[in-house]
């Protein structure tokens, strides 16, 4: 659906449908998910606090979301960090459960971003199968 004003700044509210918890994110967009619309097994996941306008969606129970607020937040807040660790581990979960021969250099990036909360770039990890 297209917004009345969209949603355009540093300071946008964002609330965690899961644990009510409020996040400050950076926002520049002008449309958002009709949250009625969501097809079987997708759930609203974040919600803004000023117009409560869908900002985020999760899969029930496979290791799908996506969110309308930029998580990475380059200089400025990173409350929504937890985010990106969320996506690591779902990496890690599935690679170790399917047996995939890893190049070795995934572990030490893993835990390079972990420690140094640095996202730079997630994709260029070398997965063979």
């Amino acid at each position: 659906i297209k917004l009345k004003y969209g949603n355009r700044s540093v300071n946008q509210p964002v609330i965690d449908l899961r644990t009510k918890k409020c996040y400050i994110t950076p926002q520049n967009h002008g449309y958002a998910i009709d949250s009625s619309t969501l097809s079987n097994n997708w759930i609203p996941y974040f919600i803004n606090a000023n117009d409560y306008s869908n900002e985020g969606i999760i899969h029930e129970y496979l290791p799908y979301v996506g969110v309308q607020f930029h998580p990475e937040a380059c200089g400025g807040p990173n409350d929504t960090s937890f985010l990106f660790d969320n996506f690591i581990s779902n990496v890690l979960e599935i690679i170790s459960e399917r047996n995939i021969s890893v190049v070795p250099t995934v572990p030490t990036i893993t835990k390079y971003i972990r420690r140094n909360r640095r996202y730079k770039s997630l994709l260029p990890v070398g997965i063979r199968i």
